[in-house]
Parts: structure tokens; C-alpha cells; sequence
């Protein structure tokens, strides 16, 4: 049995051996002239800049008379860069990438389409262009907020996504799972993107080849601080605070609440069953409470302290999947609370709430009545754009 067992019917073992692992293939990326890109967008002007990130800015170019849209990532120079441009490190983002998507592609990934060298050498990469921008923005801009089922909805796609990824075979390591690594495609599907970090092949290769951990503030696991500490776990791990983050639209790291991290905020919440604190304010908890109950579990099983006990992406799509088809299903309108009473505590009641097959325990209180948030001056930003 697995970590986790979404319902009496269904559950994913952790291991099996005997079921064979996805093959990835070699896909043919094109290599795009520089100068094309360039007239493409205006010299990099900035009125075709979709955004900035860690390893450098985003364009949009219209290529092939119109017939084809992409993004273009063009690495940040800096100083060192170009005193150095032979330099491996400076490229490593763009080879990553490269390497990566050019053996495995997935209609849940920001997929590869090409590159491009410019006058130093340096990589260009020409990926696949999303109509919506990055999940970010989409949580947490001024706009209309997302509903509950688009978020159910993004949030099995991405973990569909970083599955398929740590089941390729050799599996891949994302090392950056966050809000503004997955873009929204123009039929609002969510795509994971940004593979600059990350690192392919089997653990004991990963760790040899590993660097120094990395990854984005607030998403990173606190238990990886050694290359050797790095597994499929430390992405799960990511994958708990993005999920916290689709229930609440709280930044992972938010200095202007005491605590700042969205784990230590949500998870001792989680533990004592006042689940609808966590929920983003602008949407209220979802019609069926139990689901909104599920998906916090889910998330706080996830950001576990101990790797070894955190579920993996393969019962994370399991279980949500069960979780999407439950909010779906009118039939579970009559079911909302499933919660038995078994004995009282300082504070009242203890409940025992049946959640996905296992019984799991919560202290039950009036949470909305007690919350207790303290502002603190904002002094960081959250996420990085």
C-alpha cells in the first residue's frame, strides 16, 4: 500500500516494480536563425516582454509569416556573463531545458520548440506561447479570481505533469515548482514550465551530478540542504505549497502575515480542522465542504517534515482525480459533512472525519471567530515574476 489511500475502492502503491516505466524519445527542436528572432521582436523591445524570471526575460515573436506564436527566453547578461561567456554555469539553465524537453514532451508541460544561438554563443530557447500568463498572476491579480473547479482542474494538471515527469524514464527532477512556473494556455489548461533547474537521470546520478540546492524561497523543502538529500520528494514538497497556495491565493511567502510561510500558517490550521480559514477569501469554501476538506490534507500530507512519508505524484493524481470527480458529481451534494463525533476535548469535540479512506483527526472550533493574523511591514516579495 501507499502513503495514501484516497478511498476503499482506490489506492496507489508507492512502488511496482513489475509496471514498466514510460519510454521517452528524442524529439526533433528546430534551430531558429537569431537574427529572425530579433526582427521578431523588435530587438527584445520591451513591448514584447511576457515577464522576467530567475535565469532571464520572456518574449513574445510571431514567427513563419504569422503561422507560428512563441515564447523566447533569453538569458539575463550580466557583468560576469560577459567577461565569461564561455562560461558552463551561464548556459546551464538553457542546456538543462534543452536536454530535458528535447527527449520528453507532454501536453502538460511548456514543451520546446527550438533554440537559437546568439553572437556569444549563448542559448536561446523558443518555447511553446501561453495565451494567459503564469498562474500567479491569475491567483493573485486583481481580476476575477479563479473558481473552485478551475482550481481543482489546475491543480490535477500540474500534478499530472510533474508525475509524468518523475515516471520518465530516467525520471526528471523539477527543482522549481511554483505559481509562476506554470503558465495557462489558451484554453486555460495549466502547463508546467520553466525546467531550467532541473536535473534528469536516476537518484544516485542526480546527487552526483547535483548542485547546490536550489529552487524559490518559500517552495523549497527545508529537508533538502544537502545535494544528497534531493528526490522526487523535494518536487511533492513544492507541489504542497502550490496546492496551499491554490486554496488560499496566499503567497507562499507573505511578510505582511505573522508567520510569513504559508506552511506555517495553514498547516497547524489544517491539524485542528478549521479548514475554512485557509480558503481564499474572494470565493468562500467550495459547495461541498468535504472537498475543500480533502484538498487540504492533501496539501498538508505533502509538506510533511519527513520525506519518506509524503506521497508521491502518482497518489496525488490518484487522489485528486477522485477529488475532481467528487466535486463534479451532483449525487455528493448529500453527503457534504461526513463527520462523526468521538469524544470532547479542552475546547468541545474532538471529530473524526473520514477523508479519502483513512480516518484522520481534527480539534473543532469556531475558526473564523478566533482567527488572529498580525501585519507585519512587508520587507521581501514573495514570488519571483
Amino acid at each position: 500500500m501507499g502513503f495514501l489511500s484516497c478511498n476503499s475502492k482506490s489506492s496507489v502503491s508507492t512502488s511496482n516494480p513489475k509496471k514498466k516505466k514510460p519510454r521517452t524519445k528524442t524529439n526533433p527542436i528546430r534551430q531558429f536563425r537569431y537574427e529572425d528572432l530579433e526582427s521578431a521582436t523588435r530587438g527584445f523591445s520591451s513591448d514584447y516582454l511576457l515577464g522576467r524570471g530567475s535565469h532571464g526575460t520572456v518574449y513574445k515573436a510571431i514567427m513563419d509569416g504569422g503561422k507560428l506564436v512563441v515564447a523566447v527566453k533569453k538569458a539575463i547578461t550580466t557583468r560576469a556573463a560577459v567577461e565569461n561567456t564561455n562560461s558552463k554555469d551561464n548556459n546551464q539553465p538553457a542546456e538543462n531545458e534543452i536536454e530535458i524537453l528535447s527527449r520528453i514532451q507532454n501536453p502538460g508541460f511548456v514543451n520546446l520548440l527550438g533554440y537559437s544561438l546568439d553572437s556569444n554563443e549563448r542559448k536561446l530557447i523558443v518555447v511553446e506561447f501561453m495565451a494567459n500568463g503564469t498562474l500567479y498572476d491569475y491567483l493573485h491579480s486583481n481580476w476575477e479570481p479563479p473558481d473552485w473547479g478551475r482550481r481543482i482542474r489546475f491543480a490535477l494538471q500540474i500534478a499530472e505533469a510533474v508525475s509524468a515527469l518523475h515516471s520518465s524514464d530516467p525520471p526528471v527532477i523539477h527543482r522549481d515548482i511554483k505559481s509562476s512556473n506554470i503558465l495557462i494556455d489558451e484554453n486555460w489548461n495549466a502547463r508546467l514550465g520553466d525546467f531550467g533547474l532541473a536535473l534528469r537521470g536516476h537518484v544516485e546520478d542526480v546527487r552526483i551530478r547535483s548542485t547546490p540546492p536550489a529552487g524559490t524561497l518559500g517552495y523549497i523543502d527545508p529537508g533538502y540542504v544537502e545535494p544528497e538529500d534531493l528526490s522526487t520528494k523535494s518536487d511533492v514538497f513544492s507541489f504542497g505549497i502550490l496546492l496551499l497556495e491554490i486554496l488560499s491565493a496566499r503567497n507562499a511567502i507573505d511578510m505582511n502575515y505573522s508567520p510569513p510561510s504559508i506552511v506555517d500558517w495553514a498547516a497547524p490550521l489544517i491539524k485542528k480542522g478549521e479548514f475554512d480559514v485557509i480558503y481564499d477569501p474572494r470565493i468562500g469554501p467550495p459547495s461541498d465542504a468535504s472537498v475543500g476538506r480533502q484538498l487540504a490534507i492533501l496539501a498538508d500530507r505533502c509538506v510533511g517534515p519527513i520525506a519518506g512519508k509524503r506521497p508521491s505524484m502518482g497518489d496525488m493524481v490518484s487522489c485528486l482525480r477522485n477529488v475532481s470527480k467528487k466535486f463534479r458529481s451532483p449525487i455528493w451534494s448529500n453527503f457534504k459533512d461526513r463527520i462523526w463525533k468521538t469524544g470532547s476535548t479542552v475546547d468541545g469535540t474532538i471529530e473524526s472525519v473520514e477523508e479519502m479512506g483513512n480516518t484522520v483527526k481534527y480539534m473543532s472550533r469556531n475558526s473564523l471567530r478566533n482567527r488572529k493574523v498580525s501585519n507585519v511591514q512587508s520587507g521581501v516579495d514573495s514570488a519571483e515574476q
